[in-house]
Parts: structure tokens; C-alpha cells; sequence
């Protein structure tokens, strides 16, 4: 089942849970404010905010203190903290002059904020663990990403993992003479919203990324809407860091894609 992005009103006093993939949260309306406690295990599947069993011993804990008219939450899914980085399903090469569009599903965070005038957030929680992993030359410049477990692929029809993820069109153009080979490419997820569609899948603005040579620095550049593949899909969440018109630094440019060594 897909699991419901919605808003909550919570009695002071009662717990409440919820799950989403690996996550298990527990929520709980306090006389100054909320507390939260939250630990990841083996996927049991998607359960949306009910009453529940006061949360174990062993698991953490959070402790918020708001204003009383904090009385309601909602549920919003974001993306990670950190770019991730994406295999597709084999070595690609990408001929001269020509582009392919990729789509890779990334877990989302699950955020909780309260609905009030001012949104205030009671912490996001990584719905999966993901292993940190070192993206660049091992002797140059690069950044600590999460390594995504699932693949990227070419067709959506394809994309069997998408509970609990959202799906990112990828579009890589080369703009050089030869043939582009990569092995995976980095992500900056950061940069991206999250979209709902009617049947309840999760979408990124579509994110594009312009190769023109190692030496020379990459054009990456944001959607400002919901992809083309995700006809009226409302906005759930906007991105933890706007995007500038155009990210060019060199820095990334020799980052964002990783040839075969």
C-alpha cells in the first residue's frame, strides 16, 4: 500500500505510530510540546499515523517544546541530506551529440512538522539506512554521498521499488564529439521537491545534467515544476536548498560522473 501523506490531530497524552519501510515512529503530544522516538528494522511494509502502544525502552528519543496551539502534524516526505550516488543497470555509453534519460527511485526522509501558521519541524527521519560513500578520484576533489541500493533504469515500467521512494528523471546530454562512458553518476537531491501523483507515487523535478568533458565544467540544472511522466502531481515538500539558476563549479563537474577505472 502507498502511505498516506496527510495531516493529524493528536489529544494531548496519546501515543501514536507509524511505519515506512525500515522506519518505526512513535509521536506523542506533551503538555509543552511533542515527543518523538523512532528506530529502524526490517521492513514490515507501510502503516500510516494510528494510536499505538506507548513506544519501547530501547529506541531514541526526541523532545520538542512548542506553543500550545500546536495541536496537529503533518507528515511530509523529503529527500536525503546528502547527494546520493546512482548505478544504472550496466556500463553506459552515451554516443556523441545525444542524451539518455535515466530514472532512479530514491528513499525519502520522513519529516514531521506541525501545522501551525509557521510549519515547525519535529525532526526527518531516514525511512532507509543507506551506507555514506566517497564519490570522486581517490586522489581529488569529491564528497561523501549515500550509495543507493537499487539501480537506475530507462523505462518506468521497469521501477519495481518505488514504495517508500521517489522517482528522479535523470536527463545526461553530452555535448562533447566522442562517446560518454560512466559507471554512476552523483545526485544532488538536496536541490530537488517532492511531487505526488493521484495513484499515489512519489516524483523529483526532473534534474539535468550537461557533459561537456572532463576539463571543462558541467551544467546541472533543475525542473522548476513536476516531470512531464508526472501529469498533475501536487507539491508536497520543496527542497532543503533552493538551486542557483545553473550549478557549474568545477569541483562538481569532475565529480558527477565516475568513469570506469
Amino acid at each position: 500500500m502507498q502511505f498516506d501523506w496527510n495531516r493529524y490531530t493528536c489529544e494531548t497524552g496519546v501515543t501514536y505510530a507509524c511505519e515506512l519501510a525500515q522506519l518505526r515512529l512513535w509521536l506523542q503530544r506533551i503538555p509543552q510540546g511533542w515527543q518523538t522516538a523512532f528506530r529502524h528494522e526490517v521492513p514490515h511494509g507501510f502503516a500510516p499515523l494510528r494510536t499505538s502502544i506507548p513506544a519501547p525502552s530501547h529506541v531514541e528519543r526526541r523532545r520538542f517544546v512548542t506553543p500550545p496551539d500546536a495541536k496537529a502534524v503533518r507528515l511530509v516526505p523529503v529527500l536525503p541530506d546528502r547527494s546520493v550516488v546512482s548505478r544504472p543497470e550496466e556500463r553506459i555509453e552515451i554516443a556523441p551529440r545525444h542524451k539518455g534519460l535515466f530514472f532512479v527511485t530514491v528513499p525519502v526522509w520522513l519529516r514531521v512538522q506541525t501545522e501551525t501558521p509557521r510549519p515547525i519541524a519535529l525532526g526527518d527521519y531516514p525511512t532507509a539506512l543507506l551506507s555514506k560513500t566517497w564519490f570522486g578520484h581517490p586522489a581529488e576533489d569529491g564528497e561523501i554521498g549515500y550509495a543507493l541500493t537499487t539501480r537506475a533504469r530507462q523505462e518506468i515500467a521497469s521501477l519495481t521499488d518505488v514504495e517508500g521512494r521517489a522517482i528522479c528523471p535523470v536527463l545526461i546530454e553530452n555535448h562533447t564529439h566522442e562517446a560518454m562512458v560512466f559507471a554512476q553518476f552523483l545526485l544532488s537531491v538536496r536541490h530537488m521537491s517532492v511531487y505526488q501523483t493521484a495513484d499515489g507515487k512519489l516524483w523529483t523535478n526532473e534534474c539535468r545534467m550537461g557533459y561537456t568533458g572532463s576539463l571543462f565544467p558541467a551544467s546541472i540544472t533543475f525542473g522548476r515544476t513536476a516531470p512531464e511522466q508526472a501529469k498533475g502531481a501536487k507539491l508536497l515538500s520543496e527542497p532543503r536548498e533552493a538551486p542557483s539558476s545553473g550549478l557549474t563549479a568545477r569541483v562538481i563537474a569532475d565529480a558527477i560522473f565516475k568513469q570506469p577505472f
